[in-house]
């Protein structure tokens, strides 16, 4: 679907067609805007003419693209690098409770005779007191 946004750039109303969403282009029209207000209020844009200006503009917000970009492309590489190191650190952990697990029924086939044995080998019941027969 097609939107039909008026914005303000530069002080000059626009009508922009974009299947992007009103408030976005809003949103850019303002950026744009304020980068246009940015290069007027230097005093050293001021003598020069509006073809050099619109120059001016697109570069910087060129130079903010670019920026964000960067910043962007160091932070899905973080990503990536955060993403690989834990999932071989779920691996690890897969592992290494398996090698538990495998241990543990190691130690109770290994142990399991001996603790039968040691059951069988408690030591017998206290024999049970008999009452005192009186003497004859």
């Amino acid at each position: 679907m097609e939107n039909k946004v008026d914005v303000v750039i530069g002080g000059e109303i626009i009508t922009l067609k974009s299947g992007e969403q009103a408030d976005y282009l809003q949103r850019i029209a303002r950026y744009t805007d304020k980068k246009i207000e940015e290069i007027k209020s230097k005093s050293v844009t001021a003598a020069i003419d509006d073809h050099v200006r619109s120059l001016l503009i697109a570069l910087n917000i060129a130079d903010d693209y670019h920026k964000t970009l960067d910043k962007f492309q160091k932070l899905d590489a973080a990503y990536k690098e955060i993403t690989t190191e834990r999932d071989k650190l779920k691996e690890d952990l897969d592992k290494a409770q398996k090698e538990l697990e495998e241990f543990v029924k190691s130690f109770d086939a290994k142990n399991a005779p001996e603790a039968e044995n040691i059951l069988t080998l408690a030591p017998p019941a206290p024999p049970q007191k008999q009452p005192l027969r009186k003497a004859r």
